[in-house]
């Protein structure tokens, strides 16, 4: 049997959560706390700085786009500043 307890970051499925709404959105807080939690995913975050819902096909043009580093305890997160299109 498998001992969970023993397994490093390389061992478990990485998840990468984003969304539209920004780093301190409720939700997304709440969905990487239950994932964090369970023990069984490297969590990565990557979302706007603020919210950013309903500016679907702008970009950043002439400033820089930047990432910096977010506290959010079991993840690793970042809060991007600019305007991004997210495709999937």
């Amino acid at each position: 049997m498998e001992n969970n307890s023993t397994m490093s970051c390389g061992d478990l499925p990485t998840v990468m959560i984003t969304n539209d709404d920004g780093i301190d959105a409720p939700g997304l807080r709440a969905l990487v706390r239950v994932l964090v939690s369970s023990n069984r995913f490297h969590v990565l975050v990557c979302a706007p700085d603020s919210e950013k819902s309903s500016v679907s096909n702008s970009i950043t043009w002439r400033n820089a786009i930047s990432a910096k580093p977010v506290d959010i305890s079991g993840a690793v997160a970042f809060a991007i500043s600019g305007q991004l299109q997210f495709s999937l």
